[in-house]
């Protein structure tokens, strides 16, 4: 694998931004940046992972196949608000129900196994932020669950939108009608009309392959208030400026491929 980055660069991760400078720079002796690409499988079922993957760009989607056979639905997403890998953190380790795929893609700092007891064990403030990362991911989870049975197809297809859009921080998002269709387990002639319901009201503006967010604030409410923003309670909020600067012990140039 391929080391990256002799220089002072900037971390955009929420929990890494988020550590005291002391704790941030003993972990940052061990990290490596990686990129990943869409649809590249991050977790797959049932499949052992010795990693933890810091998201700075691009997001996740936590899927979840309880049929055996019928198409895996999103359960959650995870942009740089969270981290990625090792599901034990998670007590996930073992179900095979369960995989995380990137659907928009980006890169991230990946914490080889062999220093995460360590770096959670010397690291309490970076221990807590993933026990509370964790506790939003299955609070998300829950909201996801109620929302799939109590909003519209309209609804839950602007609450994707608007978050998405909060962890990406564009307004321009790549995704098309049958990975929407895939990702919320609606039909795609479903996703076509609520798309086209929400351009007719002025949220979004539609193209091939792609949609763009004219109206933040206006798909929040569209969502009936279920669009929560990214970020940690005590970390901010997605779209808070980094504070740390990360200095790597590798030399190198790029990002390794995940």
């Amino acid at each position: 694998m391929n080391s990256f980055a002799g220089n002072a660069t900037g971390s955009q991760n929420e929990i890494l931004a988020a550590l005291p400078p002391g704790d941030f720079d003993l972990l940052a002796l061990h990290l490596l940046r990686v990129q990943f690409v869409r649809d590249q499988v991050l977790v797959g079922y049932n499949q052992p992972v010795d990693h933890l993957l810091f998201i700075e760009h691009g997001v996740a989607s936590v899927d979840s196949q309880p049929v055996e056979r019928e198409p895996a639905t999103q359960a959650a997403m995870i942009g740089r608000e969270g981290i990625v890998g090792d599901l034990s953190l998670f007590d996930l380790r073992h179900s095979a129900n369960v995989q995380v795929v990137a659907y928009i893609p980006g890169t991230a700092l990946r914490l080889a196994g062999d220093t995460i007891g360590q770096a959670l064990d010397g690291i309490p403030a970076l221990q807590d932020a993933c026990t509370r990362f964790a506790q939003s991911l299955v609070a998300q989870i829950v909201l996801g669950a109620a929302c799939s049975v109590q909003l519209s197809l309209t609804e839950r297809c602007a609450r994707w939108i608007a978050m998405t859009r909060d962890r990406i921080d564009e307004d321009e998002i790549s995704v098309t009608h049958d990975a929407l269709s895939v990702m919320l387990g609606i039909r795609r002639s479903g996703i076509a009309f609520a798309t086209a319901a929400l351009q007719e009201s002025g949220l979004i503006r539609t193209g091939r392959g792609r949609l763009t967010v004219l109206d933040r604030a206006g798909l929040g409410r569209a969502a009936r208030g279920t669009a929560l923003r990214a970020g940690l309670p005590g970390l901010g909020a997605v779209g808070t400026p980094p504070r740390k600067t990360l200095h790597t012990s590798k030399n190198g140039s790029g990002a390794d491929k995940c």
